[in-house]
């Protein structure tokens, strides 16, 4: 499954060390734990960081199931 990094609704490249936008591995690192819940291939997290200090998330394509799983990992990554 795809996770896309978004900054003023457009997709942003980035090196792997850079840390400004870490946001991302963390919600990769989330999505590979749950992907198997997900069945379908269009299927993709955009992690919103035009403020990084709260990043929306949009889930496209992508089933309920899915959908509870990753905000339940969100929530619980909040009070972590």
């Amino acid at each position: 499954m795809e996770v896309k990094g978004l900054v003023n609704g457009k997709e942003i490249k980035r090196d792997p060390f850079d840390l400004d936008y870490i946001e991302i591995d963390i919600v990769k690192d989330f999505v590979k734990e749950i992907e198997e819940s997900e069945n379908s291939p269009y299927a993709r997290v955009e992690v919103d960081l035009t403020s990084p200090e709260h990043p929306s998330y949009n889930l496209v394509n992508c089933s309920n199931h899915f959908e509870d799983k990753f905000y339940n990992l969100m929530r619980r990554k909040k009070f972590a």
